[in-house]
């Protein structure tokens, strides 16, 4: 059966004569009874009679055209949906997140993404070396990557970068530490000390490298252990100092550690978004990005915030410098 051939059994049941059905179907009169008189041959059931000086449908035309009705609404649906899938939607986002990313971002944005219709975002898990972000495109819509290198690390990679938030790495030291009561430090006062640091490959690792370029000296990594949490854990217990991201860490200062930034070495990771082109260009997946970025300016400004309070308050300003 033709589609459009149904739609004009159908107009003529609602319009009720040639004339009409044509008028609507922008064609001529002769040409609606043609495709009516051919629809018939096609089914083998008579669907339209003389009536007068005019026509009606039979019983089965009757049925046809309302089962014309239904085709045509479904058609709708189908050609919508197409169309909603040209224009870049999807139903289903799947992002990988490393551990704190999803600390600073996760929450706020789950709150986000409820507000598109429809959509089911799903959060996993991956921290791999800072070479193996790229290939989970592969994999994940959109992944959340960082380096100590720069946004431009991830570029000349076929993908596309989406620098969401600059977060400096500062030195964590025990509370009752004898550099805790200085404002800043520098390569040359931390390298003797023992480092809680991370695995060879991560990130912070190249930071430790640079303070030892700086201070000519060899640091000690007593430990070495990929998860930030564990390394709070060990600096608040006394076991030596660490390298942790200021905006995740600052919540939990002053449980038995400290922070201060360090001068003299860059000290600070670039947090991304990477997308493939093809996936990025999609409408739900630049939302979702927008997102992500409107959750980061929040990150970065959060401890503004809570200084200007503090201040506004009358309060002494905390000796961690923001």
């Amino acid at each position: 059966m033709d589609f459009k051939r149904l739609r004009i059994l159908r107009e003529l049941a609602d319009r009720g004569t040639v004339g009409a059905t044509a008028e609507a179907m922008k064609v001529t009169p002769s040409a609606v009874s043609q495709q009516l008189k051919t629809l018939q041959e096609e089914l083998g059931v008579v669907l339209v009679e003389k009536s007068g000086r005019g026509v009606r449908l039979t019983e089965a035309g009757l049925a046809m055209a309302g089962a014309a009705a239904e085709v045509s609404t479904a058609m709708a649906r189908a050609e919508a949906t197409i169309d909603t899938y040209r224009r870049g939607w999807q139903t289903r986002v799947v992002a990988a997140f490393f551990p704190s990313a999803a600390e600073m971002f996760l929450p706020g944005l789950l709150h986000r993404v409820k507000a598109i219709e429809g959509l089911r975002f799903e959060a996993h898990f991956e921290d791999p070396g800072v070479a193996g972000f790229a290939g989970l495109t592969a994999d994940y819509d959109i992944v959340l990557a960082h380096s100590v290198d720069g946004p431009e690390v991830f570029g000349g990679q076929g993908l596309t970068v989406v620098p969401l938030l600059d977060e400096p790495l500062d030195v964590a030291l025990p509370a009752g530490h004898a550099l805790a009561g200085r404002p800043t430090l520098c390569a040359e006062d931390v390298v003797g000390y023992p480092w809680m640091g991370v695995p060879e490959g991560f990130p912070f690792d190249t930071v430790l490298r640079q303070i030892e370029v700086r201070a000519d000296a060899q640091a000690v990594r007593a430990q070495q252990f990929p998860d930030l949490r564990v390394l709070e854990a060990l600096v608040s217990a006394g076991h030596g100092l660490s390298l942790l991201p200021r905006y995740t860490a600052v919540g939990n200062q002053g449980r038995g550690f400290v922070l201060r930034p360090l001068e003299g070495v860059k000290a600070s990771r670039s947090i991304v978004a990477l997308a493939r082109p093809d996936v990025a260009a999609r409408t739900t997946i630049q939302q979702v990005l927008a997102m992500l970025k409107a959750e980061a300016q929040g990150v970065a400004e959060a401890p503004k915030l809570r200084d200007a309070a503090h201040l506004s308050g009358g309060k002494a300003v905390a000796d961690f410098n923001m």
